[in-house]
């Protein structure tokens, strides 16, 4: 361990200055709405061994939500200096999804441990999702939704290559797909390739955190093509926080362009129709990322934010070479240190407006970050934090209170919850 050495990780007054702006710099989209609503999405995941005895049998249960908050009614819940629990519970709603998945030596008769994955994952997409209006919106619809268009989903999705025989290129119907080379059954759900680093034997965390991921980003999308579809000036006054950063990540990052065509084409078609694009932001509760802000906080006044170009990711966060290029193919939006007026730090992610990767500064250090050049790539930037900085709480470190409500929707339980669902599995699988 004497050979080894640790990268430095104390602030660089210099570095952090050239990189600091205050937010009333930043101008505000011209007739820009007070933000009325806020919507937050979150996620758990568990992996539960329902036999430990070798080979060891796992479950997944994953349980993703969202919590739509009324801005208006969620300030004006106050009943002269005390708060009337029941103004705030009406501006507040939360909704759940649920879904088990089979992890390791799981299988329907018939079929490989991969093969179940598959066809299970396709219908829990299937069968998960919100209801609005008489409106059944599910998982499945929102993946279709982002290989579309605003308001009009694709019917098929082209996947990378057939699972079973590895042929490329496959083109998959929305409906009863079968690869046509081999026969199999295709699945649209398959484009997340999850089943890449499906274990039939071992643990499988990663690919139940992948779906949990992106099923929390299609839920999203989801609410945002619903408004786009009945409601379009409504998006303009809505805050969509995602609980993480804006990214892909792993096997589901080709999405990436996905989301950043379809959030090209929703920016594009409300403007021709004279309405503003919705505020999209991402919250760190941890990480790295979040530790760095709080380790350099001291030197960020309240009200100032610091845009993170490529050269300070790799040398002062990461202790990565900075001729390699940062997060250019996993975040549809680009990191932000924003110390708000009351002293606390956040990390957000923010998309650019109207469309382009977030990460395509200089690599060269010493020159300032294209959105510090040309903050207008980011036009919904300070509404945004003006937003968040309405929402802090104390709940938790770094925590806002959508998030916060939305975590508390979807939280899975430790300890005796847990026990339970051991116990479950064991019953539903027959083991003793």
């Amino acid at each position: 361990m004497t050979r080894w050495t640790i990268p430095a990780v104390t602030a660089d007054e210099n570095e952090i200055e050239k990189r600091i702006l205050p937010l009333t710099s930043l101008t505000v989209e011209e007739s820009r709405p007070a933000p009325k609503f806020a919507f937050a999405f979150d996620g758990s995941d568990v992996e539960i061994p329902a036999r430990e005895q070798y080979p060891s049998v796992t479950v997944g249960f994953l349980k993703v939500g969202g919590a739509l908050v009324d801005l208006d009614k969620f300030f004006n819940s106050d009943d002269h200096g005390l708060v009337d629990p029941r103004k705030l519970r009406k501006a507040m709603d939360a909704r759940s999804i649920q879904a088990v998945l089979p992890g390791s030596m799981i299988v329907r008769p018939g079929m490989t441990g991969i093969e179940t994955w598959r066809l299970e994952l396709d219908q829990m997409f299937r069968s998960n999702g919100f209801n609005e209006s008489g409106q059944t919106y599910s998982l499945h619809d929102a993946l279709l939704t982002m290989h579309g268009t605003p308001g009009s989903p694709a019917q098929s999705i082209e996947i990378g290559k057939c699972p079973a025989c590895g042929v490329p290129n496959v083109t998959v119907a929305a409906e009863d797909a079968k690869c046509s080379d081999c026969s199999s059954a295709l699945y649209i759900t398959d484009v997340l390739r999850t089943h890449d680093e499906f274990a039939e034997s071992g643990s499988n965390i990663v690919p139940f955190t992948r779906v949990m991921n992106a099923a929390e980003r299609f839920l999203s999308i989801g609410y945002i093509d619903w408004l786009y579809t009945h409601a379009p000036a409504a998006l303009a006054t809505t805050l969509f926080i995602q609980d993480g950063p804006l990214a892909f990540y792993g096997t589901t990052a080709p999405l990436l362009r996905r989301w950043l065509n379809y959030w090209c084409a929703l920016n594009t078609e409300l403007t021709r129709r004279g309405h503003l694009p919705p505020l999209v932001v991402g919250v760190e509760k941890s990480g790295t990322f979040v530790e760095h802000a709080n380790a350099i906080a001291d030197h960020i006044p309240n009200g100032h934010l610091m845009g993170l170009d490529n050269h300070y990711i790799q040398t002062r966060i990461r202790a990565k070479n900075p001729e390699k290029w940062y997060g250019q193919d996993e975040f549809y939006g680009r990191r932000f240190f924003y110390k708000t007026f009351t002293g606390r730090m956040l990390v957000v992610t923010v998309p650019r407006v109207p469309e382009g990767t977030p990460y395509n500064d200089s690599k060269k250090p010493g020159k300032p970050p294209d959105w510090h050049a040309n903050p207008k790539q980011y036009p919904t930037l300070r509404a945004t934090l003006e937003a968040l900085d309405r929402v802090q709480t104390r709940m938790y470190p770094n925590a806002v209170i959508p998030v916060a409500l939305a975590h508390e929707a979807v939280a899975l339980p430790l300890g005796t919850g847990s026990h339970v669902l051991t116990l479950m599995a064991k019953k539903a699988l027959g083991l003793p």
